[in-house]
Parts: structure tokens; sequence; C-alpha cells
């Protein structure tokens, strides 16, 4: 009997996740500050959640696609007010129902890998991270605000021990797309009423990070011309947005991360199909660019705003936000100089100096991050997160090289290619360590983790037949 069916048999389980969406719901309400609208909308919501974790067979893989969605689609953190974050409620509500079962004995048989050694390696450098803050009587609600940021990556281990199958791993990936689909339209909702004359951003615009390679890939190497049609319209509200938020990382990163993608196809069809079969996926991103474009341009003459976004690329010694960056880099060589190997524990602060029109409040969280883990975690948290990283690309690689399913072809190119443009985004943002977002990047590192022990038990079966 698997782990879903037991829990949805047990009345007492099954009120948990109830009671948790009560107490949710109410603490939305008291987020929201009596906004009519805003209230109506937390109540549609923690009812549309209601009704999902009544009808999915699965009560475990439910929560664990609703910490997801809400991950995503929440226009910012909610705070620490009443000590919890809405987005971390649904975690801990799968981490208890991962307890249970495993009580129960039904949790998966599968391995944590060498991805989830390093990943309780890490884990533990934080918590002695943590454990520097509180000898050096830092503010402990900042502390604990902290390690749940780093800690947020633990989500791999219940997503790992879940039993999740095949269809399910579609599920939650379909489940990110909708979410990344709702993100978009509510940016082009936001830009709509602003009149297109100021860049609208909230950090839920990393998530195409990922969902527009994703689609890409559908587009790719789906076979049926509806799917691809369907990935090619949903990228297109995408690629809008990554234009409204002039993100100038997204806009170098994600074309990086489909040329690198499209590269890679080309050198697996190439002898296998017709030229034009293979240049139309370009031809179709290219036309859809140039057609987001035309769009903005007669809707809100965005022109003058993005031309001056492209400028700051050759006055970067002008840019500020590149020069604040520098400086509080600085001052964080400094400080890990006189603390190298486990850094100077967590909510440490900096403070600007030469850039006090950025503000003069505290600063935790660097727009970099390496220089954030050096700082926090020193040479040992770093190292050890880099390794994590490394073992991470090669689980994706190996799921890439050796997949023979159209799901694995399509998570290994969209994982892959997309982390490494993330990779490279992490030097000039703290997109993997300093967001909600830890939550999604887990999620999928458990996705390539299962797939890629699926490839090798099915190799290992062909191995043996010979």
């Amino acid at each position: 009997m698997s782990t879903g069916t037991l829990l949805n048999q047990s009345l007492p389980v099954k009120r948990i996740p109830f009671a948790i969406f009560l107490i949710l719901q109410i603490i939305l309400f008291l987020i929201v500050v009596l906004s009519p609208a805003k209230i109506s909308l937390a109540t549609v919501a923690s009812l549309a959640s209601l009704i999902f974790i009544i009808v999915y067979p699965d009560l475990p893989v439910a929560v664990i696609i609703l910490s997801l969605i809400i991950t995503i689609v929440l226009p910012r953190p909610t705070g620490r007010g009443l000590i919890l974050k809405v987005e971390e409620i649904f975690p801990l509500v799968a981490l208890l129902l991962l307890v249970i079962a495993f009580l129960q004995n039904e949790t998966s048989n599968r391995s944590i890998g060498k991805i989830g050694y390093w990943l309780v390696a890490f884990l533990i450098v934080v918590l002695i991270s943590g454990i520097i803050g509180i000898l050096k009587e830092r503010e402990k609600i900042l502390i604990f605000d902290e390690l749940m940021m780093f800690w947020a990556w633990g989500i791999y281990f219940i997503i790992v021990k879940s039993n999740l199958s095949t269809d399910q791993i579609k599920h939650i990936l379909m489940a990110i797309i909708i979410s990344a689909l709702i993100v978009s339209l509510y940016y082009l909702f936001e830009f709509v009423m602003i009149r297109g004359m100021a860049r609208f951003r909230t950090d839920q615009q990393h998530i195409f990070n990922f969902t527009i390679p994703l689609l890409f890939a559908c587009m790719l190497y789906y076979p049926r011309k509806i799917i691809r049609a369907i990935a090619i319209l949903l990228i297109i509200p995408m690629a809008i947005a990554v234009y409204v938020t002039l993100t100038r990382a997204l806009w170098i990163l994600v074309p990086l991360a489909i040329i690198l993608q499209y590269f890679y196809f080309m050198k697996e069809v190439l002898r296998r199909t017709h030229l034009l079969n293979y240049l139309l996926p370009i031809l179709v991103v290219v036309m859809v660019g140039i057609l987001g474009f035309m769009l903005l341009q007669g809707l809100f003459s965005v022109s003058n705003l993005l031309s001056e976004r492209f400028a700051s690329f050759k006055i970067l010694e002008y840019d500020v936000s590149l020069l604040a960056r520098a400086e509080l880099s600085r001052y964080v060589i400094e400080k890990v100089g006189q603390s190298p190997l486990f850094g100077v524990g967590l909510a440490d602060f900096l403070r600007y100096q030469y850039f006090p029109t950025l503000g003069r409040f505290n600063v935790y969280w660097l727009d970099n991050t390496y220089m954030q883990l050096i700082w926090k975690t020193g040479i040992v948290g770093t190292m050890v997160f880099l390794i994590l990283l490394y073992y991470f690309l090669r689980r994706a690689w190996f799921v890439l090289k050796n997949a023979d399913t159209l799901l694995d072809k399509i998570i290994g190119s969209s994982v892959f290619f997309s982390f490494i443009a993330l990779a490279i985004s992490g030097l000039q943002c703290g997109i993997l360590v300093g967001y909600r977002f830890n939550f999604v990047w887990a999620g999928l590192m458990a996705i390539v983790e299962i797939r890629a022990q699926e490839i090798e038990k099915s190799l290992n079966e062909i191995k043996k037949s010979l």
C-alpha cells in the first residue's frame, strides 16, 4: 500500500493539513491588513488549496505541489510576524507527513545519493554558522530567518523519500509551469497599471530562469504538434514578463540556457532530421522575441525604457547597482579575513558607506550567491555548496545523456542548462541561497536524483540480461 493511500485512510492524519490550512487562512487575513480585494483572493486561494488536498489522491504529493505553487506565486515573502512565513507552512506539513510515513515504514527505500550527503554536510555547516550567530548575541529571530532560508534546500529529502510516480513528477512540473504563467500574467497586469512607464518586479521573475527552458525543451523534444504549440503559447507571456522586469541577468541568461539547449539538440538530431526541423525552434523563439517587443512598443512605447536599461551595459563603471555590489563585497572580504573557515555566522549585516541613496538600512543578504555563502558560512560552507552544485549538475547531465524517455530528455535538458545559467547568475544575485525559490531548486534537484536512479536501475538490468 502506498504512503498516500495509507495516509488518506487515516482520519487523524487527514485532519492535520486541514487545521494547518485554517491557520494559514488566518495568517493571510492578518498579513493583508483587512484589504478587501486581498482578503477575497486569500480566501479563494485557501479554499482552492483545501479542495485540492481533498481531491488529489496522494496527500503528501498534494502538499509538495502546493508548497511549490505558493513559493512561486506569492508576490513577496510574508515576514515573520507570526514566527513562520506562509511559504514555509506547506513544506513543514510535508515534512510532518513524511515523518508519519517513516514511522509507518511507508517511505521510499530510494537512496539520498551523493547529492543528499553533500546537502547534509552543507546544512550542518549552516547550523554551525547559526550557533556562531547565537554566540555573538545576534537577534535570534534574524538567525532563525536566515537558517530557514538556507534550510529550504532540505525539501530535497522530503521529495526523494516520497513515493513519487512518473505521473506525479509530471504533475509537479505542470504545477511549476502554471505557477510561472500566473506570475507572468501578474507582471503584465501590473505593468499595464503603471502604463509601462517604470520597471516592475518582485523576486518572482527568477522562476523564468527554469520555466522558459523547460517549455523550450518541450518544444524541442515533444513529437505531438499540439503540445509544441502550447509550449510556444506559454513562452510568449513569460518572455514578455522577462522584458518588463528589466532584469539584465534574465535578458542574458535565459537566452544563454536556450542557446545551449538548442546546440545540444542540434548535435543529437543532426544526422536524423532535415535542416528545417532543427532550425524551426530557434526561428520560433526569435519570432516570439520580436513580436513580444512589437506588442510592448505598440501598447506602451517601451523603447526608451528598454534602451536606457540596455545602455547600462555600456557604462558599467557608472552603474550604481554594480558599484554598490562591489562595495559590499569588499566589506565581506574584510570580515571573512577575520573568520575564514565558517564565516562570521548568521544574522551579521553590512551597511553602505558610499551609496546612501540605496538605503542606510542593514543589509543581511547580498546580490551574490557566492559572496553570501563565504560571508555567512565561510570557505567550508562555500566549498561544500559548490561540490553539492557540481554533483547536481553531474546528475542532470547523466539524465540528459542517458535519457530513454521523453520525460527524462525534457528534465535533463531544462534542468542542466538552466542551472548552468543560474550558477552564472549567482555572481550577481543571491538566486541559489537568498530566495524562497530554494524550495523549487531543491525540488528539481530531488526529481533529477529520482530519475537518475531509475535510469541507473534500467541500465543495470540491461547489463545483467546481456
